[in-house]
């Protein structure tokens, strides 16, 4: 097995048991997750005169638009 392998295993004790690893797994996507809900809020952008927001992006303002 490579490093990558278990690289998201690196801060666990050895012998460490079920339960700790479902722990150690639980707490590192409960964290990604807030790390992405953080994200997204900061991705969305509100209109300075109408105070809407605006969820949609560039690509895809750019999708919609029709060619010349």
């Amino acid at each position: 097995m490579s490093d990558n392998d278990t690289d998201h295993l690196a801060n666990l004790s050895d012998g460490a048991g079920c339960a700790e690893v479902w722990e150690h797994l639980s707490e590192q996507r409960e964290d990604a997750a807030a790390d992405a809900d953080s994200e997204s809020d900061d991705d969305e952008s509100v209109d300075a005169e109408t105070g809407d927001a605006d969820s949609e992006s560039d690509s895809e303002k750019e999708a919609a638009a029709p060619c010349p």
